[in-house]
């Protein structure tokens, strides 16, 4: 899968953007999460950097992932915030905010495989599955963000794999827990006290 990601030519990888960019703009979800994980692109994932814009447009806060150690902190993240190539060549933002994973709405999630229940193989080290084990129930909505290609018949889960709420393709919009992306993001939040 890494390398057929990896062979997309600027062509192919651009019209999977645009596709993945107009599902995300149709996912009632997104329309109401005021805080979004997202990530910053590399080696043919799918490049969400439209999107993540027209969300912070919206007036959305959006945060990117930066790895320190073995856990992934999220950064506030706007066109402008200064960057630098940090773990495994992904470009992570200097300074910034950090915001705790638990005020997350919706996480965006890269990955290298996912199945028709929603388990996702990621890059293998088991920092998104760390940090959302965390949270515990109700944590935020995890979407993944794929090429179609990457989808297979079946991943083996183990108990610390945390599935995806729902996925989006360059070809479709799947949720693998019915209603997650229909409802909106006071439906997800537990009552103020």
């Amino acid at each position: 899968m890494r390398e057929a990601r990896a062979a997309l030519d600027a062509e192919q990888r651009a019209s999977a953007a645009a596709a993945v960019t107009a599902g995300l703009a149709g996912v009632e979800l997104l329309r109401t999460a005021e805080t979004i994980a997202g990530y910053r692109a590399i080696r043919g994932e799918v490049d969400i950097d439209e999107a993540l814009l027209r969300l912070i447009d919206r007036g959305a806060t959006v945060t990117v992932p930066r790895v320190v150690g073995d856990d992934l902190e999220f950064v506030e993240w706007l066109p402008t915030t200064p960057a630098r190539k940090g773990a495994f060549g992904i470009s992570e933002p200097v300074g910034g905010g950090v915001l705790d994973l638990s005020v997350h709405d919706v996480v965006l999630a890269p990955l290298v495989a996912f199945d028709h229940a929603g388990q996702r193989l990621g890059q293998g080290g088991g920092f998104y599955d760390r940090s959302l084990a965390r949270l515990g129930d109700p944590g935020p909505v995890v979407i993944g963000i794929a090429h179609s290609f990457q989808e297979v018949a079946r991943i083996p889960a183990e108990p610390w794999d945390i599935p995806l709420d729902a996925v989006v393709t360059d070809t479709r919009i799947a949720a693998f827990r019915p209603g997650v992306l229909q409802r909106s993001i006071s439906a997800n939040r537990p009552p103020q006290e």
